[in-house]
């Protein structure tokens, strides 16, 4: 195990909670937005942690992937709030 596979399976955890990808037990994609808000959060603090201790590569993989993260975290509350 290495921290880039590590980051990698938190961002697929994330992805899985937003709905971006079927879970893999039951192929059903559905949105947990509290843990996909809690998920977001580590990765975030995972990433203000190992500040000065990243790879390029760890860098730039938590930069596109937070990026994207938080995007579609966006999206998905906007549709949950035009739903109240």
């Amino acid at each position: 195990m290495t921290f880039l596979k590590f980051l990698q399976g938190m961002v697929i955890e994330a992805q899985v909670q937003l709905g971006v990808l079927p879970h893999p037990l039951t192929g059903e994609r559905t949105v947990n937005l509290a843990y996909a808000r809690a998920t977001v959060q580590i990765v975030e603090m995972l990433r203000d942690k190992a500040q000065g201790n990243l790879t390029p590569e760890e860098e730039d993989y938590l930069r596109g992937a937070l990026m994207g993260l938080k995007n579609r975290l966006k999206q998905v509350e906007d549709q949950a709030e035009m739903l109240k």
